[in-house]
This record gives structure tokens, sequence and C-alpha cells, in this order.
């Protein structure tokens, strides 16, 4: 037998302690897993694409809940021997998955928090996408895991929600269509097998809105009881202040006012609160960019609001003259709603200089209202993506003690264009990713005030 020197021994060891240990469990983890989260009103699929990299692990993960989902940003990733953890992020919630290999399932649970504040968890769980077994007994694990209904108030549940699409959608047409599209599945069984409410309230939800093509159609389960609209009363001095300290909370859904280089003035929306409550908190933004040069606002991130909040935000940049804005139409009762600009703001206004707003998919409801408008009327210049297409603003209903369901009930009707943006969204200017809008709209500033 050949002897090594005891230096090249030495050599070998060192280098055989270098070498990654990684366990045929962490291996099996990669490759594609769909499957479920499921807390109380935030039911929604999930897909979980692993992949082990020379630097560690990388993944991609998307979403579909009710009408909507996506790509999901992926903000952390940690995987072991046994189990995986993702933060990421949906509609501004931070949203934490934790999960644990038991056999060849992950099982675990899902935590949405928004400002530090717990918002709901529960359960959440993945099988491999090519397992059909492992997806069957996921399913089981999950209807386990919290409340269950039954028969009679999953159909008593359906019913309603149909009565109400019927009596309150914007379009009746639709509205019938989408009832006999979810009639004909109960019909054909489809509906049967569930027994998890956060489930049915998101195909249901999904169905709905598929049917009238209208992604404001949504149906939750579980959360702070809404409103019967129906038998609305005005606020109580407890319920507006909660409205206030939870405006509060999210700095009125107003960023840090920003000065980039060259002069040029920043500010991010990530919600338009009512303008009651928000107003105060732009005009103190306004007031701290008055001096720069252009400006940029970035919606983004915003997916929906006030209405009011949309028309006081752009009432800043134009003069003082009341400017009509557009108007809302109800199907149901037959009123419009007219929107004009603020005759009266507390700070001087944002005239003279250039605009330019940021846009992507996510951006939604009233914030593409502010960007349809501020675009017709040649105001700004809009940079980003194409926005998602909601026209139709509505109302939450309670179809019964744990379900609601959200109703567009108007449609937009610009005073400009005579149009709107549903199904299409609006289409930018200056079309590139969200990613890249900031550098882009920042370099068109900079170039049209002629610096560097």
């Amino acid at each position: 037998m050949m002897m090594l020197p005891k230096k090249a021994v030495l050599v070998a060891m060192i280098a055989l302690m270098l070498i990654p240990r990684t366990s045929v469990l962490a291996q099996d983890l990669t490759g594609r897993w769909k499957g479920r989260m499921e807390p109380t009103n935030l039911s929604a699929e999930i897909d979980l694409e692993l992949q082990r990299t020379v630097a560690g692990w990388k993944a991609e993960m998307t979403y579909r809940a009710g009408p909507n989902g996506g790509l999901l940003p992926v903000e952390e990733l940690r995987v072991d021997d046994d189990g995986v953890f993702v933060r990421t992020r949906i509609e501004g919630a931070e949203v934490s998955i934790e999960l644990a290999l038991e056999e060849d399932l992950m099982l675990g649970s899902v935590r949405v928090t928004e400002n530090g504040s717990l918002l709901v968890e529960g359960p959440v769980g993945l099988a491999r996408a090519s397992d059909a077994s492992g997806q069957t007994r996921l399913l089981a694990w999950l209807n386990e895991q919290g409340e269950a209904i039954d028969a009679e108030r999953r159909e008593a549940a359906i019913e309603r929600a149909l009565e109400l699409l019927l009596a309150n959608y914007i379009d009746l047409d639709l509205a019938e269509r989408a009832v006999a599209d979810v009639r004909g599945r109960l019909s054909r069984g489809e509906y049967n097998s569930l027994t998890s409410p956060a489930r049915l309230a998101e195909m249901l939800g999904r169905h709905l809105a598929e049917a009238t093509g209208d992604r404001h159609v949504q149906v939750k389960f579980g959360g702070e009881r809404v409103p019967d609209v129906a038998a609305s009363v005005d606020e109580t001095a407890e319920e507006l202040e909660r409205l206030r300290r939870d405006a509060e909370a999210a700095n009125f859904g107003i960023g840090e006012p920003r000065i980039l280089h060259g002069n040029v003035g920043y500010l991010a929306f990530n919600r338009f609160f009512r303008a009651e409550l928000a107003g105060d908190a732009l005009a103190a933004a306004m007031h701290r960019l008055a001096t720069t040069d252009a400006l940029i606002v970035d919606l983004r991130e915003c997916h929906g609001g006030d209405p009011v909040m949309s028309v006081l935000a752009a009432s800043w940049f134009f003069d003082g003259r009341p400017r009509h804005w557009n108007d809302l139409v109800r199907r149901s009762d037959g009123t419009t709603t007219q929107f004009w600009t603020a005759a009266w703001l507390p700070e001087p206004r944002y005239v003279g200089k250039p605009i330019y707003v940021l846009t992507a998919q996510r951006t939604f409801s009233a914030p593409e209202s502010f960007v349809y408008e501020l675009q017709q009327t040649g105001r700004a210049t809009i940079v980003g993506e194409v926005t998602g297409g909601g026209a139709h603003p509505g109302t939450w209903f309670q179809i019964d003690d744990g379900f609601s369901m959200f109703i567009p009930r108007s449609r937009y009707v610009s005073a400009v264009s005579g149009g709107d943006w549903e199904g299409t969204g609006v289409k930018p200017d200056v079309e590139c990713t969200a990613v890249e809008a900031l550098e882009c709209a920042h370099r068109l500033a900079l170039e049209r005030l002629g610096r560097e």
C-alpha cells in the first residue's frame, strides 16, 4: 500500500473539512412546490421554486388570491436540512412563512403584519407540484387546521353573494353572467368539497371576478365585521378615532419626502387614505418639496384608497381655479357624484414645473384615477408599467357573520376623455419595468432641466 506523506494527509483532511456539508434532505428541497396559505381572510395559492446555487439558495415565488396574483419579492430566504423560511410582501403587508419538512410535505404557519402590527396568521403548506397524492394530503391537512363550514352554510353564503351582486354591481348584464356561471358550478358540484371558509371565499371571489372581468370583486372570510351598507349610519367618534390611529400608524400612506440630485423632488404613496385624515400630512410633504424644480410621484406600491384623496393630491399640480376632474356613476340608485379639484390649499401650489408619475402593474383603483387624469390633462409624464385596470370603486357588503364581499357599485367617467381605464389600465408615456422607473424618471427630469 502506498503511504502518503504526513503533509499530504493533512492537506487532504483540511480540504475535506472545507467542502460544504449538504444533507440529502436539503438536496431534496430543490424544485417546484405548490400549495396554499390559509390565514383567516387571506387564503391564497402559492407556488415556490427552490434552486440551490454555489452561493446558497435562491427562490421564485408566485401567488394567486381571488382575482389577484403574480410574482412576489423574496426579501429573505433561509433553507436548512428540514425547513424553509420565506419573507415576502403582498400589497404592502409583510408576509412571513415558516415551513418544516414532514415526510414529503412542507407544513407550517404564516404571519401577515403591517407597520409592525399583526393583521392575521394561520396555516400554510406545500407539496411537490408534480405529486398529486401529496396535493390531496396537503388539502386534507389544511382542512383540519381551522374552522369548517357545512353544506347548508356554504350554499347559503353563495346564494346571498349572488343576490348582492345582482342588486348592486355596476353592470347588470355582467352580474347576470357571473351569477349564471357560479350557479352552473354549483350544479356541477364544484364547491361541494370546500369545507374551509377561507378557501371558499377565495374561490368564489375568483370565479365572480373572472366572470365579470372585474378585479375589484372580492369575497373574504373573517377579519373585522363590516357594516351593512343597506342600514349604514354615521361613524361614531370612536370609529373615526380608530381610523385616524390606523392612518397615523401608516404615516397617512405618504412616504418621507426626498430631494434627489439636481433638485428633483420625490414623494411616494402606498395608499390614498381618506382626505380628511391625510390632507394635513400631504400639505406638510408638499411644503418640504416646494422649492424643488421637478417632482417624481411614486405610485408603484399604491393599491387603492379614497377617490377624494386622489383628487386632493392632484389639486396641488393645478392653479386655484376648480377643475372638473371626473364623475362616479352608480347603477343601483342612478346617482352621479362629481369631483372637482380644490379651490383652496394651505400652501402654494406646485405649478409650472414638470411632474413624473411612477406606475407598476400593482398600481390599482383610486391611484389609477390620479394617473389617468394627470395623463389626460397633459400635466404629468407617466413612467413605468401599465397599471392594474380597476375603474369600478365599491363597498364591502356583509354576507353573513363571517363572509363579506366587495362589490363595485360605480364607474369613473373622466371629465376630459369621457372614458376610463377599466380592464385596460393606464398605459405609461415612457414604458419600462417598475424596478427601472425611478431611475428613468429621474434621468428624464434632469434632461428636461438641462442638468446632469
